[in-house]
């Protein structure tokens, strides 16, 4: 542990960080006081107040209580859209990156159309001609972010098929399904474990967006989206409780984007140290050989 701070504080921050927020999401709602539980009297506690460290809102309701079960709801469901995601997504990147001339095209204009269709135009449509409820948002998540990971997922595709052990490959006769999962694909998990953080904190953002638009999570569930459409019309009077969900937000973000980043950084420098000559080691005397 000692040694993974030294070598990559941001990635051993950032993972505490994490870890301390999904122990609080997993186990505060155990811990804590109801969150739906009603207590007029103590409404609109400003934080630190007697038995409410974070406050309460205009109907009592702990806000600590509320933001951790809000962060319950917000991981699971960013969690859900981001695997998700990333499967349809390496999917459609590894088709879009076969030598398949027809599928590839399809491919590319299904990626193109939904990176630039708006998710909040698609959020409405779909919304409408359902009910809102989190089977839904994570459905829309899925079909939100899948796009972004399917053009990363390809262009590592294209860059690796003209490398020699992909020509090996097919000169043996190894199929196009083979090629791309069994010599291909592994390539594609540094990407994955880069990408997926990152997905996940946008799963975040989005999930709050669509819940304070009131197309995401429906009351009384709590969640940080929710939070803030409920506080905002308290915002000259209670500040906490559209500030508090909105740094929830942004730490937990913060700490998902510096995994992502501490992640690169560390499968850089491995794959540095693979390729480093330095690193070789070489037989005595064979510099010798002539």
């Amino acid at each position: 542990m000692m040694t993974m701070m030294r070598r990559n504080p941001l990635l051993f921050f950032s993972t505490f960080l994490m870890g301390i927020i999904f122990v609080g999401g997993i186990f505060g709602p155990f811990l804590l006081p109801d969150p739906l539980a009603i207590d007029l009297i103590n409404a609109m506690k400003p934080p630190f107040s007697s038995h409410h460290l974070l406050g309460t809102d205009p109907l009592g309701r702990d806000i600590l209580s509320r933001i951790a079960s809000g962060a319950r709801v917000s991981l699971v469901v960013s969690l859900l859209g981001m695997i998700g995601s990333l499967t349809l997504g390496t999917i459609m990147g590894l088709v879009s990156g076969s030598r398949n001339r027809w599928l590839a095209w399809a491919s590319d204009r299904m990626i193109d159309v939904q990176m630039a269709f708006p998710y909040i135009l698609l959020a409405i449509v779909i919304v409408s001609a359902t009910t809102p409820s989190l089977p839904v948002l994570v459905l829309l998540m899925i079909l939100a972010g899948w796009a972004s990971a399917g053009r990363v997922i390809r262009s590592i595709v294209l860059s690796e098929r003209p490398k020699d052990y992909v020509k090996a490959a097919e000169l043996v006769g190894a199929d196009q399904k083979r090629v791309l999962t069994r010599y291909i694909g592994p390539t594609l998990i540094p990407a994955i474990l880069t990408i997926a953080p990152l997905q996940a904190s946008a799963m975040i953002v989005m999930e709050a967006t669509l819940s304070f638009l009131g197309l995401g999570v429906q009351p009384p569930t709590p969640s940080w989206g929710g939070m803030l459409l409920e506080g905002k019309v308290y915002l000259s009077q209670a500040w906490w409780l559209t500030t508090i969900p909105g740094i929830a937000i942004a730490i937990t973000c913060a700490a998902l984007i510096g995994i992502g980043e501490g992640l690169s950084v560390k499968l850089r420098g491995d794959r540095r140290r693979r390729i480093d000559p330095s690193h070789v080691a070489v037989t005595p005397g064979e510099g010798d050989k002539s």
